[in-house]
């Protein structure tokens, strides 16, 4: 009678860990369309990224902590370390209208958060050898946001039930394929400058594809969906390219 009364519970709990997942991804992306996607250009203006935080902390592992509740619940999960407080992202959003709205989605919901704000700023690209030289670089730097934009869409479209898992990794594969001809259609430079950007640039590059191979290879074994593994990446992704873009305007 006990076993059969632990298989409920356990099937009981498991349904609504289920429900708490598809509830906080809905909350994530209501009323929040696709972008449309974004075109790669010669250009690189400075951006803001508006992100929702979950829990802020002075500790890392109580973020850490955090961030894994959020990711079995649907969110990004993503810890943001900024002058050293860690705060625990769950989504984020191009416009600053859209990450209120779920802002307020949240609140409506009982689920307090706040709004953080990631400012990308413009690639300087000093003592490079050419200007076509700059211009491939930020194309190479467009396509990382690209990558942003576009996983950002496809988690839409799986938490909206447009996609399914399947059109899902479709989607991410040839995401992964276009940064992957970005890099090969990058010029490495004539100077030891553009080959020290250039190196920067493409260790960046390996870090997205391994991240893009692994939501490719998605399986759920661990009770965290597509949708919220999408969040992480794009999330991760965005903070790679903040921490670049510094890299290049300070590192020489």
């Amino acid at each position: 009678m006990k076993k059969t009364a632990n298989k409920i519970f356990v099937l009981i709990f498991s349904v609504v860990c289920v429900a708490l997942s598809v509830v906080i991804a809905s909350l994530l992306s209501s009323a929040i369309t696709v972008s449309g996607g974004a075109t790669i250009t010669n250009s690189f203006s400075d951006f803001k990224i508006y992100c929702i935080s979950l829990g802020e902390y002075t500790s890392s592992s109580q973020a850490t902590s955090k961030a894994e509740e959020s990711l079995k619940k649907g969110g990004g999960g993503f810890v943001f370390k900024d002058d050293n407080i860690y705060h625990v992202l769950a989504s984020a959003y191009e416009k600053e209208n859209d990450a209120k709205l779920v802002q307020q989605n949240l609140a409506e919901s009982g689920i307090s958060s706040k709004i953080i704000t990631i400012e990308i700023s413009k690639p300087q690209l000093k003592d490079v050898s050419s200007e076509q030289q700059k211009k491939s670089f930020l194309q190479a730097l467009s396509q990382l946001k690209t990558t942003y934009v576009m996983l950002y869409d496809i988690s839409v479209s799986l938490d909206t039930e447009a996609f399914d898992e399947t059109k899902a990794k479709i989607e991410i594969i040839a995401v992964k394929g276009n940064l992957e001809s970005m890099l090969e259609k990058t010029n490495k430079g004539e100077t030891s400058v553009d080959g020290i950007y250039y190196q920067m640039i493409k260790n960046t590059y390996s870090q997205t594809e391994t991240i893009l191979e692994s939501l490719k290879n998605y399986e759920n074994i661990d009770g965290i969906t597509l949708s919220a593994k999408i969040k992480n990446a794009y999330l991760n992704i965005i903070n790679q390219l903040d921490n670049l873009i510094d890299l290049l305007n300070n590192n020489i």
